[in-house]
C-alpha cells in the first residue's frame, strides 16, 4: 500500500489515476473477491488494462506477488462465463500460415491493404503485425552436431516463432550444431501456456504444460533452450503446478531445472577456437523485454553474446525500462494503449539511429516492427542469436 510501485506501472504513468495502478487494482480485486463490488464493465476494464509486465513486483518492498493476484482475479472474472479460447488470433495464424508467404511475396498483401480488406474483415491489427517476410521452416525432430559432439539440447520453439520468425529458429539450430550440440525438437510440444494463463484460463495453460512435459525426453537432454523470453517464466513455473502425480511432479521439476534462454546457454559454454564471429562496424540498440528485466532472476543475457562480435557497439534502448505495450496479445486487445506506450521507443530509435535493433521477445518484435514499417524506417529488427549466427557464418 506504500505506492512505490506507481512510477513503474505503465498504465498509471499513462492515465495517472489510482484504478490504473497496482495499488488500485489490488483494491478492486479485493472488493471483487469479497463481494463488495460486482464485476462491472468498468471494473473489468481496469483489470484488463494491466499488461502483466510485473514491473511493480520489482519495486515492492513487501514482495507482493501481483502477477499471481492478477491471474487469479482474471480467473474469477472468467468463472461461470462461456469464454472463447484465448489466443484465438494465434489459432487463426496457424490455419493461415501455409498461405502467409504467398500472401506477402505475390503482391496480394499490398492489394489487400490498398482495398482495406483486413479492416473490413476485422483483422487489421493482426495483419499489420506480419513481418516483411513470414518464413516458416520445415523442422526435423533431430539435428546432429557438427564436429566434436558435446551434448544434446531440446529446442522449445513456442507457438508464434515457428509461424512468424523462422530465421531465429534456423539460426539457433545451425549455431547450436556448429558448437557441438545435437538439437532435438519434439513434435508434441506447443504453447508454453503464458497467453492462456494471462487471459484467466489456467485450465488451458495446465493442459499446455502437460503436453510439453510429455513431449521432451528430459533424461536425454543437457538443457531445454527457448528462443523467446516470454516463454521462460512460464516454463519455470511448471514445477510449482498443483495437482500433479508424483511422476509428473518429478518431470516438472526436471524441466524447470533444465530450462534456459538460448542466449544464456550460448554465453555459458565453451566455443571452439576456430569459430569466431566476424567483426561488424555498426551500432545495435538492445531492447530488454519485461520478461527479462522484471521477471527473469538473471536479467538479459543478450549483451553477453553480442559482445562476442568484434567492433559491434551495443547500446541499451532507454525506453525499455518500461513496457512497449506488446504484452502477449495486449497489442491486439488494446491497440490504442499499446501504441501510446510504444511512442518513447520510436523517439529513442530516431535519436540513436542504430543499424540494428535486437529483441529476444517475438511479441515485442512484432509490435515494434509494425510501427517501424509504418514510419518508413529501414532499421533491421532481429533476434540477437540471428545476428550472432550471421557473423559466424551459421545463418
Amino acid at each position: 500500500m506504500c505506492g512505490l510501485c506507481l512510477p513503474r506501472c505503465p498504465t498509471y504513468r499513462l492515465f495517472g489515476i489510482e484504478s490504473e495502478s497496482p495499488r488500485g487494482r489490488i483494491a478492486l480485486m479485493g472488493a471483487l473477491a469479497g463481494g463488495k463490488l460486482p464485476p462491472t464493465a468498468q471494473l473489468k476494464r481496469h483489470l484488463e488494462h494491466c499488461l502483466m509486465c510485473r514491473a511493480c513486483e520489482a519495486s515492492c518492498p513487501a514482495g507482493v506477488p501481483f502477477g499471481k493476484l492478477m491471474e487469479t482475479a482474471r480467473e474469477l472474472l472468467r468463472s461461470g462465463e462461456p469464454q472463447p479460447k484465448p489466443a484465438g488470433n494465434l489459432e487463426l495464424l496457424r490455419r493461415l500460415s501455409p498461405a502467409l508467404r504467398l500472401y506477402q511475396l505475390s503482391g496480394i498483401q499490398k492489394v489487400a491493404r490498398g482495398a482495406r480488406l483486413p479492416r473490413l474483415l476485422g483483422l487489421d491489427e493482426l495483419e499489420r503485425l506480419l513481418p516483411r517476410s513470414s518464413y516458416r521452416p520445415r523442422l526435423r525432430e533431430h539435428y546432429p552436431a557438427t564436429g566434436e559432439r558435446k551434448g544434446t539440447v531440446g529446442l522449445f520453439t513456442g507457438c508464434v516463432v515457428p509461424l512468424l520468425d523462422g530465421e531465429t529458429l534456423t539460426s539457433s539450430i545451425r549455431l547450436l550444431t556448429r558448437l557441438g550440440y545435437d538439437v532435438a525438437i519434439p513434435r508434441g510440444q506447443g504453447c508454453c501456456g503464458a497467453l492462456q494463463r494471462h487471459a484467466g484460463r489456467a485450465d488451458l495453460a495446465y493442459r499446455e504444460a502437460l503436453d510439453n512435459l510429455a513431449a521432451f525426453p528430459l533424461d536425454e537432454l543437457d538443457a531445454v533452450v527457448y528462443v523467446t523470453s516470454g516463454c521462460g517464466p512460464e516454463l519455470l513455473e511448471y514445477e510449482r503446478m498443483t495437482g500433479l502425480s508424483p511422476a509428473r511432479r518429478q518431470r516438472a521439476a526436471m524441466m524447470s531445472s533444465k530450462v534456459m534462454e538460448i542466449s544464456r546457454f550460448l554465453a555459458g559454454i565453451d566455443w571452439p577456437r576456430g569459430l569466431r564471429p566476424a567483426p561488424l562496424e555498426h551500432t545495435v540498440a538492445l531492447h530488454t523485454p519485461c520478461s527479462q528485466r522484471w521477471i527473469s532472476p538473471k536479467g538479459d543475457p543478450s549483451r553477453d553474446i553480442l559482445e562476442r562480435v568484434p567492433h559491434l557497439e551495443v547500446v541499451p534502448l532507454p525506453a525499455s525500462r518500461h513496457c512497449c505495450g506488446a504484452a502477449g496479445e495486449y497489442m491486439l486487445r488494446h491497440p490504442e494503449i499499446a501504441a501510446r506506450l510504444l511512442e518513447p521507443y520510436l523517439e529513442d530509435l530516431q535519436r540513436l539511429q542504430p543499424r540494428f535493433l535486437v529483441s529476444s521477445n517475438i511479441g515485442c518484435s512484432l509490435h515494434i516492427g509494425a510501427a517501424l514499417r509504418e514510419a518508413g524506417s529501414t532499421l533491421e529488427l532481429l533476434h540477437p542469436v540471428t545476428l550472432l549466427a550471421r557473423q559466424t557464418g551459421a545463418a
